[in-house]
């Protein structure tokens, strides 16, 4: 399949045409998490575009200059961070997208990596942000806003539904997680063009989780909105309360490679900042 690639505001994006998708694991799969079955077809009749890396530090900090915005991390004075050492979060006074680590980490210096420990409310004023910036520009029909996650497993998946991005056997050297050597995030660049998804799209396994619209529930044990998937069912409010999980995608540096598949469904509450947390735009119908 041949990669549809274009830029707008110096993001690029990749094409998920429409069409249908094979979403989810099978009953008995010994990797798959909880609440992934069954898997089943989903349709998603219209095209749209999905960036083809996470939103970077450089392009969120091009967004905090132009609009003053302060995340919820800056706001409460910290973040969670993970202790490679310790393998254990920690609440780090000081840590943000400025600092991910901690006060004494610096964004700065990683301009090309992910941005991280922003909580999907900053996530969702950055694709606003971009959409007002650029709305005259896009497609017609389309806005910015962040996936829900039928499309984004779409974008990591391709129509036939394979465990990772590359296919149905785990790379390591293709993914950014717990037994690479970083221990820490890395630039969408440096991971092999044969890892990205037959769209096209980057490091959609491993280094960091991406945020997604798609609500779990108010139980972390158990999925309120479960499969087959469907979006009519509320699972896509937006407005929804802070006591709602949100879904998030894609495994990161610190997790096993189960975790990493495309498939795999974690959640995070919409108000928390973690430092292997980020978020990818995408260019899509509205709701």
């Amino acid at each position: 399949m041949d990669v549809v690639a274009a830029s707008w505001a110096g993001t690029e994006f990749v094409h998920v045409p429409p069409g249908g998708f094979v979403m989810g694991s099978t009953a008995g799969d010994p990797l798959a998490w909880g609440y992934e079955h069954p898997r089943h077809t989903v349709v998603l009749d219209y095209g749209y575009w999905i960036g083809r890396t996470p939103a970077t530090n450089e392009q969120f900090a091009g967004f905090v200059e132009a609009t003053g915005h302060v995340t919820r991390a800056e706001e409460e004075g910290w973040a969670f961070v993970f202790d490679p050492a310790t393998e254990r979060w920690e609440r780090t006074p000081g840590a943000s997208w400025r600092h991910p680590t901690g006060p004494a980490g610096d964004a700065g210096r990683l301009s090309d990596h992910p941005v991280v420990s922003v909580s999907w409310h900053d996530a969702r004023a950055y694709c606003e942000w971009f959409d007002e910036c650029c709305g005259a520009d896009l497609p017609d029909g389309l806005g910015v806003r962040l996936p829900g996650e039928a499309g984004w497993e779409k974008a990591a998946r391709g129509p036939d539904g394979p465990v990772y991005p590359w296919g149905d056997r785990f790379e390591p050297a293709y993914c950014n997680h717990i037994e690479s050597p970083a221990r820490a995030t890395v630039p969408a660049a440096t991971l092999p063009p044969a890892s990205e998804s037959v769209y096209g799209a980057a490091a959609m396994s491993g280094n960091t989780w991406d945020w997604t619209t798609t609500l779990w529930g108010a139980v972390r044990d158990e999925a309120q909105f479960s499969y087959p998937y469907d979006p009519a069912d509320g699972r896509e409010d937006l407005a929804a309360s802070d006591d709602v999980f949100r879904i998030i995608r894609g495994g990161s540096f610190k997790n096993e490679p189960q975790a990493c598949r495309s498939a795999c469904r974690d959640l995070d509450p919409p108000g928390w900042s973690l430092n292997n947390l980020g978020f990818r735009p995408v260019l899509a119908p509205p709701r």
